[in-house]
């Protein structure tokens, strides 16, 4: 008698591995990319602001609303605060993008492909072949931390409502 039970748990199990399988892993909360933009803007914003007080980079959080003012009132309260609604913006797509892009996969050394790729975009739009080293030290660091940033958190999201998805489903 107990054989047999402990044959069907067995079979239970094989048949729940499957079906998970099948179903795959579920995809992350449009909730945690808002809280992952939050935090990215937050942590990234304040970096940025810092390396530009320290003249480390000619371009503060008011680069990014460079869009919507000029050049010349970019150092502005109003420009800063603009930049920073931007970002945020910015920060919510490109989570999103690597959430969709990239979120099943366990690599954490995509989030830095991921941030050198937004180096290269910016450094279009921001004309990269005339910035000095310091710049583009600067700004590759800035970069690929942020991309490091939100790989990393979206992986880990991704692993632990995975992790908990199955564990419920048992």
């Amino acid at each position: 008698m107990e054989i047999s039970k402990t044959g069907r748990r067995h079979k239970q199990s094989r048949v729940s591995h499957t079906e998970e399988g099948r179903q795959g892993s579920k995809r992350i909360s449009t909730s945690k990319i808002l809280e992952v933009a939050f935090w990215g803007t937050i942590i990234w914003g304040f970096v940025r602001l810092m390396a530009h007080f320290l003249n480390m980079t000619p371009y503060g959080i008011g680069a990014f609303a460079r869009p919507f003012i000029s050049i010349e009132d970019e150092n502005t309260f109003t420009s800063v605060c603009l930049g920073g609604i931007v970002l945020f913006a910015e920060t919510v797509v490109a989570s999103f993008l690597f959430s969709l892009l990239f979120g099943r996969i366990r690599a954490w050394w995509l989030g830095l492909v991921y941030g050198a790729v937004m180096l290269a975009i910016a450094g279009f739009f921001f004309h990269i072949r005339n910035w000095e080293v310091a710049t583009l030290s600067t700004e590759g660091a800035w970069y690929l931390s942020f991309g490091l940033f939100i790989g990393m958190t979206i992986i880990l999201e991704q692993s632990d409502e995975n992790h908990d998805w199955n564990e419920f489903t048992r």
